[in-house]
C-alpha cells in the first residue's frame, strides 16, 4: 500500500509532457473505457476511476479533483431528485469527445454526471451531483448536520441530483452546477450557480443562473 501512495504520488505530480504521457498510459487501463488522445495534467487527482468512461481527444487540466463512484447513504437523510437524461448508474462520471475541463475544476460524481461532446468548463468550475441539504423536508424539526464525522446516531442531509451536460456548452469561470441538464450549444456566464434545468441554446449568468438572451441567432 505505501508504495502503491508513493507512485500514485510521483505520478500525480510529474510535470510535462513525460507526466502527462505515463498518466494517460496508467489510467486507460483503470477506467471503464478510454479513448485515445486523452491528456491528463500534473495535479489531477481521481478516486473510482472503474466508473469514468472518456472519449477521444480529452483535456483534463491541471489541479482537477475529480470524484466518482456509489456513496453509502445509510442512516441519512436523503432527498432525490429525478434526471430523465441521466441514464447510467449512480456514481458514474460519462465524458464524451472534444472536451476540455479546465484548471481547478472539481467533479464530484458521487450522484452520477454526464458530459457531452465539445463541452469546455473554464477554470475553477465545480460540479455536485451529491451535496448536503439544509433541513430533513419530511420533517422540518428535525436537527440535520452537514458533516460525516458527527456520531452515527445524528442525522446527515444529502441531496442526491444526477447532472447533464449536453455537447458544445461552456461554463465559464467559477460557475457551480448543483442539479439539472444544461441544454446543448448553451453558455453558462461566470460565477453563475446552476440549480435546474437550462434549455438549449441559452445564455445564462446569475445565482440562481436565468437565461438571458440565446447564446446563438440563426442566420438566414
Amino acid at each position: 500500500m505505501l508504495l502503491k501512495a508513493v507512485f500514485l504520488l510521483f505520478l500525480t505530480h510529474l510535470p510535462g509532457q513525460i507526466g502527462c504521457w505515463l498518466r494517460y498510459q496508467f489510467y486507460k487501463r483503470r477506467f471503464k473505457s478510454c479513448g485515445k488522445n486523452v491528456m491528463i495534467c500534473v495535479g489531477v487527482l481521481i478516486e473510482g476511476t472503474k466508473y469514468i468512461s472518456i472519449g477521444d481527444n480529452v483535456w483534463i487540466d491541471k489541479y482537477c479533483i475529480i470524484l466518482t463512484g456509489p456513496v453509502n447513504l445509510e442512516n441519512s437523510v436523503v432527498k432525490k431528485r429525478e434526471n430523465r437524461k441521466y441514464s447510467h448508474l449512480s456514481g458514474e462520471l460519462v465524458i464524451g469527445s472534444g472536451v476540455h475541463i479546465g484548471a481547478f475544476n472539481i467533479i464530484q460524481a458521487h450522484g452520477g454526471v454526464k458530459i457531452g461532446n465539445n463541452v469546455t468548463t473554464s477554470a475553477g468550475v465545480k460540479i455536485y451531483s451529491l451535496s448536503n441539504y439544509p433541513h430533513d423536508e419530511a420533517n422540518p424539526a428535525k436537527i440535520t448536520y452537514a458533516n460525516c464525522m458527527v456520531m452515527k446516531s445524528d442525522k446527515v442531509s444529502y441531496i442526491v441530483s444526477p447532472i447533464v451536460i449536453e455537447d458544445g456548452v461552456w461554463i465559464a469561470l467559477d460557475s457551480l452546477v448543483l442539479g439539472g441538464t444544461i441544454g446543448k450549444n448553451s453558455f453558462i456566464a461566470s460565477q453563475s450557480l446552476v440549480l435546474h434545468d437550462i434549455p438549449e441554446n441559452s445564455y445564462v449568468a446569475g445565482s440562481p443562473a436565468k437565461k438571458i438572451r440565446n447564446r446563438f441567432e440563426r442566420v438566414i
